[in-house]
């Protein structure tokens, strides 16, 4: 961009970070989160949320003796993400976690989280190509008046994907909207998600 005639600089206004922790020693842990997670299955036919033909656990799971062990990795994480985003100080709680459990085609319909600060994603079961995660420009005026893209690039892309990992957890502000691909594989993709709000 720098020529004779001037000196520039690009800035980048109003960023939305999306956070990636890779959690360590994370197969135990699947193992355990796995086993709870088809118990709960079994008792129950699951809920109606951003899911198609998927199952839905009820939003408890942070009260489950088995789930404390991801709680305390999220509940660190979050309060992380809150002081490097810039809020300090602030005290956030859990307000809901669900499981997601994919079949083959199942999938997640575009949807955000209102009423609360961050949301999140942790994976413990990701077979290749089970679906990835999409994010979908929050954006919604660059609508108005676009011209032909010829390079897809962060300023001018409407959906941006992230691999689905096994232990990978994401937190992302609860207002950007996101879906999940169809599982195309033959085996169930599991997860985790959770809202937190602060207090």
């Amino acid at each position: 961009m720098n020529e004779a005639r001037w000196t520039a600089n690009r800035h980048h206004l109003f960023p939305t970070a999306l956070f990636a922790f890779n959690i360590t020693d994370y197969t135990s842990l699947n193992q355990q989160l796995l086993e709870t997670i088809y118990q709960l299955k079994q008792q129950d036919q699951g809920a109606s949320a951003s899911n198609v033909l998927g199952w839905h656990s009820k939003s408890n799971l942070f009260e489950l003796d088995a789930i404390k062990p991801l709680k305390a990795i999220v509940d660190a994480a979050i309060l992380e993400v809150a002081q490097a985003v810039g809020y300090g100080d602030i005290q956030v709680k859990a307000a809901n976690c669900w499981a997601n459990v994919n079949p083959q085609y199942a999938s997640n319909k575009i949807h955000d989280h209102a009423n609360c600060l961050f949301s999140g994603v942790y994976y413990v079961k990701t077979p290749h190509d089970s679906g990835q995660l999409m994010f979908y420009d929050p954006r919604s005026a660059k609508t108005f008046y676009k011209p032909l893209v010829s390079n897809f690039t962060a300023y001018t892309a409407d959906a941006i994907a992230h691999a689905a990992e096994e232990g990978l957890m994401l937190i992302f502000p609860s207002w950007l909207k996101h879906g999940v691909e169809p599982n195309l594989s033959d085996e169930d993709r599991v997860s985790i998600s959770f809202n937190y709000v602060f207090i």
